[in-house]
């Protein structure tokens, strides 16, 4: 299975789990209210004057007692000084009489009767059996609901679980509406449902919505048009999904002067008995209890203390005034999704980890900048948590998944290497895994062949034991030699040595230079080395050296069952052919021309060429000017300006 699809497997099986552990839900719901606060700081909102509170607030209870003790006499006094508003609503539930005071009850259903624009709440029972009455009281509340047009599909509820106002105050009323508000599993309320259809058929608003219809003069029927659906009045347009409003949140309380957000216009109920009604004359009203103590309380992004009366007052601010938002499309969102999984997916398996990692921070930025964008410019609000959580998922998975194949490489390759190169080059070839070239390709490298004279004949004179002995103390003389001089050790042909210089350098390197400083110290360690055999009695070895520079194939070359780091070709077939010739000339050490040309200078006064002439060589057409090489004078030592020689010395 390709890389990129077990990671996009991993990643869905993550995901899958931060959402069902919540994880990303709750990352998306911390993110937005983050950003309604950034929203209200930078760009303070003005709450719109047209919405005001009567509130039953601290000054009320103090002036006319508990709530539980008010006579009804006085919601009929208020709606008198409210004569002029263009709508109210009393966000109070006036569930049964009032057995202390009958007639208020008259009073206010008269006092609801000559305003003609009241709204009342109903509020849906918790785990109770409804009595017959109960259950009559609900049959009247559902004929008080418009039915639903035709094609408007909601979440349904069954109509027995409410209940209704007072049947006098009922019938009084304009409108009622549910004052029922769904918060999210955190306790903060971010998206109410604002309208629901009964198993019967019927329309269901809440009461901000009933509020907000009243207060347009539009029926809620003609207000609601499904496809998509919509609530309509003028040219405004409200999105509903599946009923739901996401609110914008502007709202904090009224007595809190420090954070974010605006104060709703706020009117103590007993300030208001005394008010002229013409103060109030264009207003939409709540009444509703902000005293302290008030169980009602409805926390939101701004304020976790604000009270139902002011989420409602919010929520009509929403449907009349404020702009509208929206959830992203759910194209785009999964889009965004595309991109997050997508992105580092792709980037891991092409790259390696550094660029990855920066292509994969590029792709959060542009990911983060997207929804930045259509959160302040598009008034769209996207599911933070989703992408952000698939980028991280699939950036660890894809980035640990990278960093573990990457070590691997990096294992392979000092095993591969670490035989046969200086472990400072193992190193860096390590660190720059391209420089391997595991594949086999065209570099230009200098290539040194040695080999000892008379080996057959040593072979047959000697012990098995001695030979394997001289051979290991040889091999590791000259694989120094190679290896001092940043070449690689290629490979041992029984008593002849292999060594490239280049595979691993940048392209200016002096490669001739390095081939030959590293043949002359090969000669000089195998002096010191047969000083120490002469005086143990051991045989002494001599040794010829062919180096020729030229392009040949290099890298890992082979069969199936086996490969080698090798280099094949011509330049590889001269330099063997020289390395002969050194039997010929009786010269230790023979380069070809281009060796010559480009070491020289580098080398200086401490390294002398002798012209040797020209000689055809099997296999080539053309003729090789060849040069013999040696030190100047024996003690001075020979190094290039390319890269610095260990000196390793032989045994005593």
């Amino acid at each position: 299975m390709p890389t990129w699809q077990q990671g996009l497997i991993g990643v869905l099986l993550v995901m899958a789990a931060a959402k069902g552990l919540g994880v990303t839900t709750s990352l998306s719901r911390w993110l937005m209210d983050v950003h309604w606060r950034w929203q209200t700081a930078l760009r303070p909102p003005a709450f719109p004057d047209d919405i005001v509170i009567v509130a039953i607030d601290d000054k009320s209870v103090q002036r006319l007692g508990r709530l539980r003790y008010w006579s009804r006499r006085r919601y009929a006094e208020l709606l008198d000084h409210l004569r002029h508003a263009k709508a109210v609503g009393i966000d109070i539930l006036f569930a049964e009489p009032d057995e202390r005071d009958l007639a208020g009850d008259e009073a206010l259903a008269q006092a609801l009767r000559r305003h003609g624009r009241v709204v009342l709440p109903f509020y849906q029972w918790q785990g109770r059996l409804l009595s017959a009455q109960g259950r009559q009281a609900t049959e009247r509340l559902m004929t008080k609901l418009p039915a639903a047009p035709r094609g408007v599909i909601l979440p349904v509820t069954f109509a027995a679980a409410f209940q209704p106002p007072l049947s006098p105050l009922l019938d009084a009323a304009v409108a009622v509406g549910y004052a029922d508000v769904n918060a999210d599993p955190d306790g903060v309320y971010r998206a109410p449902v604002l309208l629901r259809q009964t198993n019967a058929g019927k329309l269901m608003p809440h009461f901000a919505l009933a509020v907000a219809c009243v207060a347009q003069g539009v029926p809620l029927d003609d207000a609601v048009h499904p496809n998509p659906l919509t609530l309509r009045w003028g040219q405004r347009r409200i999105s509903l999904d599946d009923g739901v409003l996401h609110l914008r949140p502007i709202a904090r309380r009224s007595d809190r002067f420090t954070g974010v957000g605006a104060s709703v216009p706020t009117v103590s109920f007993v300030d208001a008995l005394t008010m002229p009604p013409e103060k109030f004359a264009g207003k939409i009203v709540l009444v509703g209890e902000t005293a302290t103590g008030t169980t009602d309380i409805r926390p939101t992004p701004l304020d976790n203390g604000l009270r139902g009366v002011e989420l409602n007052a919010e929520i009509l601010a929403n449907l009349l005034h404020l702009p509208p938002v929206r959830p992203l499309p759910l194209a785009l969102q999964w889009l965004l999704i595309a991109l997050a999984v997508g992105a580092p997916c792709w980037l891991y398996t092409t790259m390696g980890v550094r660029p990855a990692t920066v292509g994969a921070t590029a792709a959060l930025l542009g990911l983060i900048a997207a929804m930045e964008g259509a959160f302040w410019w598009g008034q769209r609000l996207p599911q933070w948590g989703t992408p952000l959580m698939a980028w991280l998922s699939a950036t660890l998975l894809m980035g640990l998944h990278r960093l573990a194949q990457e070590e691997a490489q990096k294992r392979q390759i000092r095993q591969t290497f670490s035989l046969y190169v200086a472990p400072e080059l193992v190193e860096e070839i390590v660190q720059n895994p391209a420089t391997a070239h595991q594949e086999g390709v065209r570099r230009r490298v200098a290539v040194l062949f040695s080999d000892i004279r008379g080996f057959t004949t040593y072979s047959e004179q000697n012990p098995p034991e001695l030979v394997v002995r001289q051979m290991r103390e040889y091999l590791t003389e000259m694989t120094a030699a190679v290896q001092n001089h940043r070449g690689v050790l290629d490979k041992f042909i029984g008593d002849a040595v292999m060594g490239l210089f280049g595979p691993f350098l940048p392209d200016d390197a002096n490669l001739s230079a390095l081939a030959v400083a590293s043949a002359l110290e090969m000669l000089e360690r195998l002096e010191r080395l047969n000083v120490h055999w002469q005086r143990q009695g051991l045989p002494t070895f001599r040794i010829g050296i062919g180096v020729h520079v030229g392009e040949a194939m290099v890298g890992n070359i082979g069969s199936a069952q086996r490969v080698q780091y090798t280099a094949l070709g011509d330049t590889v077939n001269l330099a063997a052919r020289l390395q002969t010739m050194t039997k010929d000339f009786q010269a230790p050490l023979i380069v070809s021309e281009a060796v010559r040309d480009e070491s020289e200078k580098a080398l200086g006064d401490a390294v002398a060429f002798t012209d040797l002439g020209s000689v055809t060589v099997r296999g080539r057409a053309q003729p090789v000017r060849v040069f013999a090489v040696r030190r100047r004078h024996a003690s001075q030592e020979v190094t290039s300006d390319v890269a610095p020689v260990r000196q390793d010395q032989a045994p005593k």
